[in-house]
């Protein structure tokens, strides 16, 4: 198929706001019929198991898994329709931990550090959770168009980095209200918060920027924040000075970039560890199991990390 095929057969519920109609008279896109409720979601994870499989699926359900409608990622997910907004829902890929309880709880425990993350919600299956998480590209019903990082940094030319991302954001951001400046301050704390937390999949398609109408860029609430469990010690994107070494000092080390003084920067890596350090409390006020957090916090916890989190916090 030629791309703009792929772009028809994806629909209209893909991400951002392209839509690619078959006639040119009139606006008629693919029609993938209505959206599964939040009811439908044991079904909706059944039928992913049987595609894992490898089993057949009955024809009646396949409008349960309509392919090309989510946001991507490695983990299976399906749109859902709760109140008349849309919603994505993603599920277990045969973790050993309930790793969408995780996410949900990570993500929560984000907007403590006043960081901006999507609207999120852990459902209960019969094994374990998925997490709905509401998507920040509709409004009202409507489109909103939006980049991920990898696309907005790769037309600007610039390395893929937290620091190159803020300072297209001072470039391009949305300048009514210095609203860039609040989205640089945040997209620093969001990098400390990944920092501390081992989130080390903060890939550059991870972050996302929404376009206004006079082609402005607003930094979109985060997604995809949680733990790998991994202990690489590095990030995806550079970070500092250090490239992507996970460390404080190298976040510091370039913080002018994020619109801060030396001071501030220091500020703002506080009231993140801060939040940190009381992350195993809010994980079991969010119903995450005891094995779960014992295995995370051989990672978060880990002197790595956490000495560097009693440094600030």
């Amino acid at each position: 198929m030629s791309l703009l095929e792929y772009l028809y057969y994806a629909g209209d519920d893909r991400f951002g706001a392209l839509g690619v109609s078959s006639s040119a008279e009139h606006y008629l896109p693919r029609r993938l019929g209505p959206l599964p409720v939040l009811g439908e979601a044991e079904q909706i994870y059944r039928l992913v198991r049987c595609i894992q499989a490898g089993e057949p699926v009955p024809p009646a359900l396949k409008r349960l898994i309509s392919p090309g409608a989510t946001l991507g990622g490695a983990r299976p997910k399906a749109l859902l329709e709760i109140d008349t907004e849309q919603w994505v829902i993603k599920f277990s890929d045969g973790d050993h931990a309930d790793s969408p309880l995780i996410e949900h709880a990570t993500m929560t425990l984000a907007r403590s550090a006043s960081i901006r993350t999507a609207t999120s919600m852990a459902v209960r299956l019969t094994d374990g959770h998925a997490i709905a998480v509401k998507r920040f590209d509709r409004s009202g019903g409507q489109r909103r168009h939006c980049l991920s990082a990898a696309v907005a940094l790769r037309a600007a030319a610039e390395p893929f980095g937290y620091p190159e991302l803020a300072q297209l954001l001072r470039r391009k951001g949305v300048a009514h209200g210095e609203r860039y400046v609040q989205d640089m301050q945040e997209f620093f704390r969001r990098m400390v918060f990944n920092i501390l937390m081992d989130n080390t999949d903060d890939h550059e398609k991870n972050h996302a920027l929404i376009v206004s109408a006079d082609q402005q860029y607003e930094l979109s609430a985060a997604y995809d924040v949680l733990p790998t469990g991994q202990a690489l010690g590095f990030q995806q994107m550079r970070i500092g000075e250090q490239g992507a070494d996970s460390t404080l000092e190298n976040a510091l080390s370039m913080s002018n970039l994020f619109a801060l003084q030396p001071d501030e920067a220091v500020a703002e890596v506080r009231r993140v560890a801060r939040v940190v350090s009381g992350w195993t409390g809010h994980f079991r006020a969010c119903g995450v199991s005891s094995a779960d957090i014992e295995h995370y916090a051989e990672q978060i916890d880990r002197p790595f990390l956490r000495e560097q989190r009693d440094e600030y916090g």
